[in-house]
Order: structure tokens, then C-alpha cells, then sequence
């Protein structure tokens, strides 16, 4: 897919991780998928998935990684039909937060002085 087909978004770094995740849409009866983490940051990630939900879905996403599970509420930010969507983290709890900045951090990788 090349680059100019979607305008960059980001507010911070992202990086590559690729995660098992699952979706949980909000209210009753909402849509459950199982779907994959393509890259992540402290503020989101995006996720791959041929059937994404529209814009401003609001959602509990479940990421397994390194033998670690984060269980955060999110919102889509943006969608790519046929491709995935970019999901904003919203509220994350303090214990799920650690969570998510030791992957980045590891992710990141060591900063040269």
C-alpha cells in the first residue's frame, strides 16, 4: 500500500509491533473481532482488519504481547476500507498505561547519549 495513499496522522512516534488483539465494540450486542496490531504508540495504534469500524466507534481493545495482556478503551480515529483503522487509547487505567509505555520504551529501543 504506498505511503501517499494515506496522509500521515500521527501526533507521536510510532513503532512496528506486530500483536494479536481482539476488539470489543461498546454497548450492547457490539461487534467482537479478532485482529492484529500492525504499530503502536502511547496515544493508539493501528489495526489491521479487512472489515474496520467507522470513525468515532468507541471500543475496549485487548492486545497480547510478550506473553503480556493490556486491556485498554479506545476510539477509531480514522479508517482504510479493506485495510484497518487507527485507534486512539481514551482513559486508560494507570495499571494499563504501565503497560503500554514499557512496549514502546522497549520498542524504542536504547537512546544513544
Amino acid at each position: 500500500m504506498p505511503e501517499e495513499t494515506f496522509p500521515e496522522r500521527r501526533k507521536q512516534p510510532r513503532f512496528s509491533l506486530i500483536a494479536e488483539a481482539f476488539i470489543t465494540e461498546a454497548g450492547e450486542g457490539g461487534a467482537r473481532l479478532s485482529v492484529r496490531v500492525s504499530d503502536l504508540c502511547k496515544g493508539g495504534c493501528y489495526v489491521d482488519t479487512l472489515n474496520p469500524l467507522p470513525v468515532s466507534t468507541a471500543l475496549e481493545l485487548r492486545i497480547e504481547h510478550a506473553d503480556v495482556t493490556c486491556v485498554v478503551p479506545a476510539r477509531v480515529i480514522y479508517m482504510h476500507p479493506g485495510y484497518g483503522m487507527g485507534v486512539e487509547f481514551v482513559n486508560v487505567p494507570l495499571d494499563q498505561r504501565a503497560i503500554l509505555d514499557a512496549w514502546v520504551a522497549q520498542l524504542a529501543g536504547p537512546k544513544g547519549d
